[in-house]
């Protein structure tokens, strides 16, 4: 019974913000300058967002783990897959109200970018690390080499690069194989994710960094397509660029490239 009641409100809050979601995109194509003149008030803000999207997200999940756990007892093999699926779905729910916000920021022009020292194979590790705990895909990683330190904001960067592992994830197909690069290359870090999938045809290419605007049925196999496009933005808003080699039937690999700009205290080492 427990059990059900999670999965029942699971269910709730993925109705509740998918219906929120429709109606933001629908004001984004109204009225632009009202929604500037929202997201402004929105952003003033942030907590009430948390309250009322990530809190009981993170309840959810909390939830979700301790039964993962066997802290209420021992669970069969048909419980634990329900469990699995609230975890799994929790993880997109709360990406979606990651990048639902993000999109509010950039399509407001709000989008204001908080550095720090940020050490870039850490996060990508984070990002691939925690999606193979979402997935039976499989993930390998080539991140070894010395530490790149640059001025980034954390967060955005942090989301972009979850949204681009995702993505890889989400439609390299059944037995494909996941594979995340970290490289440098005249003055720039180089994230190549890279499967060896299906690949694009050249109508998914031109859409992939567009919101999916097909009907309900069909977003349930594509996804919303807000991930890709905020991850374009942030690593465009930290000078970067976003490129794609695909080829039907050949895989598809990404590459996103960021100048390694140091934050002043690491400019400051140097120079010591």
């Amino acid at each position: 019974m427990w059990i059900l009641l999670v999965v029942i409100a699971a269910g709730l809050v993925l109705t509740n913000l998918w219906i929120r979601s429709r109606r933001s995109l629908v004001l984004i194509r109204r009225d632009n300058e009202q929604l500037r003149t929202l997201v402004a008030h929105r952003m003033e803000h942030p907590n009430v967002f948390s309250h009322e999207v990530r809190t009981p997200l993170a309840l959810i999940q909390g939830a979700a783990e301790l039964l993962s756990e066997e802290t209420p007892g021992p669970l069969t093999e048909r419980q634990r897959e329900f469990v699995e699926t609230i975890l799994d779905n929790t993880a997109q729910m709360s990406a979606l109200a990651e990048n639902m916000l993000a999109e509010a920021r950039v399509d407001a022009q709000l989008v204001e970018l908080h550095r720090s020292q940020v050490e870039i194979r850490g996060l990508v590790r984070d990002a691939v690390n925690e999606l193979r705990r979402l997935t039976h895909t499989a993930l390998e990683m080539q991140n070894s080499g010395r530490r790149i330190l640059l001025a980034a904001d954390a967060n955005l960067l942090r989301q972009a690069l979850w949204n681009l592992v995702n993505n890889a994830v989400r439609h390299a197909g059944e037995g494909a194989v996941v594979t995340v690069q970290v490289t440098e290359s005249e003055g720039c870090v180089v994230i190549c994710v890279s499967d060896d999938g299906a690949g694009m045809s050249q109508a998914e290419r031109e859409q992939l960094f567009r919101p999916f605007t097909g009907d309900l049925t069909a977003m349930e196999n594509h996804g919303t397509g807000l991930g890709m496009m905020v991850t374009q933005r942030v690593i465009e808003a930290h000078g970067g660029r976003v490129l794609v080699d695909t080829l039907a039937g050949r895989g598809t690999s990404i590459f996103c490239t960021i100048p390694i700009v140091p934050s002043p205290a690491v400019q400051k080492e140097g120079q010591a």
